[in-house]
């Protein structure tokens, strides 16, 4: 626990301490009804840009005891006086397990977080006026497979505030936490339990920030919610969601990671039989009542311990601790769904992009044709030998070189079909990119996109960060994005696929490689053949 404590203090370090704090400007505190809320910092970023600082509101209740395993209680309970977030710095993440094979040196191994957890920070820019001025706002919603991470990790909004030069160049910062592991992705159908309330998690912070960011000074009406990973495919199952009033106007979806599973009816009851068994419990009661450290244990044990069978995108046994078809509020696969027309046509626009190799990373070990066929069969449990050989074929490489076999079937059928589906859904207002600067592996493009300076990001190409940043920027401050404003240089995906191809000399127009290769149309087939198990 010491090193990830001192990895949280380093990375709050940067996202408060790294920017100038001896300001004058003294922004008002927020009244939200049920709290009033002070800045918790004043900071500035590079250029000078002033920013108050509102960490840790709160916008659920606590998810404990018996709202363990329930979707978020909303709105948050009284708080009495004013708040300023700093009684849960370094304390406000979700129980988080991190696997000790990723690539994040001082988080790999470690464990950490509580349960109370379900809080939110927002950025505002000097001169916007609380209550009377409306700037656009975005929403980001961070990614690590389901299972680590939190609004405080990493990334923050100070580096794109840095483009703030101007009134017209404003814009409000928020990001939140939501429920990971065995409390975000356990449940079973028989029982008192919600069905992926991680995701109801990212709903209730959006549905937050479109109640309340007015009251900052934000645009209710002009929100993009962002998202990598995980949080990019939660954003991407917002956009299925039977009957959900979308509370964003606009979604920009990075590597939307998640395998398109549809009747998990079974393997879902046998992960929960496996959360029950690691805590020790032989029903929901008993879980309800655990002591927080079993829990944290128990999803400790499931994510680092219990060798992975998800097959990608998330950690833990049989399918994973991970969103799925719930078959009622998620009725099928994400993809199947939006090839069926089934998704919210209110969006004004979409954005959804992937990194050219994002398996590389990301995929275990295969070194035998048997081997491939068991990562496979994770997603499709009925596939034959045939079957397994067409997907083989969809890959020219040699049999000596099956594990690249291995990172392409990654690429493929976690991130870039979601991100290809979403943008064909769209197409008249939809938008996609492909990240191809070398290595172009999973994550990559938020070093660009979250670029500080050389000396934090010293694998990023300056320029093209600028380039990224400020056009993304445009993307988030256009009104109309459906009739082209602050999308000029997003091409719209339509029916010819165009996709701006994110290169190390900047962004070229091109024609989506995911469209003319026809590998995702074949994974489309095998998903939905019954015989095929997905």
């Amino acid at each position: 626990m010491a090193s990830i404590s001192y990895f949280l203090a380093v990375f709050s370090l940067l996202s408060v301490h790294f920017y100038s704090s001896a300001l004058a400007f003294t922004p008002t505190p927020i009244d939200l009804d049920y709290a009033i809320h002070a800045p918790t910092y004043v900071n500035s970023t590079a250029s000078g840009t002033r920013v108050a600082l509102y960490n840790n509101i709160r916008f659920a209740y606590p998810p404990t005891g018996n709202l363990r395993f329930r979707k978020p209680r909303t709105p948050p309970p009284h708080e009495a006086g004013i708040q300023d977030g700093r009684d849960r710095l370094y304390k406000s993440d979700c129980v988080s397990s991190a696997p000790a094979g990723i690539p994040f040196p001082g988080l790999n191994g470690s464990t950490w977080g509580q349960e109370d957890c379900l809080f939110l920070n927002v950025y505002v820019p000097e001169g916007v006026r609380p209550g009377i001025d409306r700037v656009p706002v975005v929403h980001w919603i961070y990614g690590s497979a389901y299972a680590f991470g939190s609004k405080d990790l990493m990334w923050d909004g100070m580096p794109l505030m840095d483009h703030i030069r101007s009134p017209e160049d404003q814009f409000i910062y928020v990001a939140s936490n939501y429920r990971m592991g065995l409390y975000g992705w356990t449940s079973a159908e028989d029982e008192d339990m919600d069905a992926n309330v991680g995701l109801h998690d990212a709903i209730a912070a959006v549905e937050w920030t479109q109640k309340y960011i007015s009251r900052f000074g934000g645009d209710p009406d002009n929100i993009t919610v962002m998202g990598e990973s995980a949080g990019g495919n939660m954003i991407a199952l917002m956009l299925v969601a039977e009957g959900l009033e979308l509370p964003f106007q606009k979604a920009f979806l990075s590597s939307p990671a998640m395998l398109p599973r549809r009747n998990v009816t079974t393997r879902r009851r046998d992960v929960f039989n496996q959360v029950l068994k690691a805590a020790n419990c032989t029903s929901l009661e008993c879980l309800r009542n655990a002591s927080p450290s079993t829990l944290v244990e128990a999803n400790k044990y499931l994510l680092t311990e219990v060798p992975g069978e998800s097959g990608g995108a998330s950690f833990g046994p049989g399918i994973g601790l991970g969103p799925f078809p719930d078959g009622h509020f998620i009725p099928d696969a994400m993809t199947a769904l939006f090839e069926e027309g089934r998704f919210n046509k209110q969006v004004r626009s979409v954005i959804s992009g992937n990194m050219a190799a994002e398996g590389l990373q990301t995929t275990p070990d295969v070194s035998t044709a048997a081997e491939f066929a068991t990562l496979v069969r994770r997603l499709l449990p009925g596939a034959t030998d045939r079957t397994v050989q067409r997907i083989r074929d969809l890959y020219p490489y040699p049999d000596s070189e099956i594990q690249a076999v291995a990172v392409d079937w990654t690429t493929d059928a976690v991130f870039a079909c979601n991100a290809q589906a979403a943008a064909r859904a769209y197409a008249d207002r939809g938008h996609r990119y492909v990240f191809s600067v070398p290595p172009a592996t999973h994550g990559l493009d938020l070093n660009y996109l979250f670029y500080r300076s050389q000396d934090q990001t010293t694998m990023a190409i300056e320029a093209l960060a600028r380039e990224f940043q400020s056009k993304t920027l445009d993307f988030i401050r256009g009104q109309n994005c459906a009739s082209g404003g602050g999308v000029e240089d997003w091409p719209v995906y339509g029916k010819g696929f165009s996709t701006a191809n994110i290169t190390e000399r900047g962004f070229v127009t091109a024609v989506d490689p995911w469209a003319t290769r026809k590998n995702c149309d074949l994974i489309f087939d095998l998903i939905m053949d019954p015989s095929n198990g997905a």
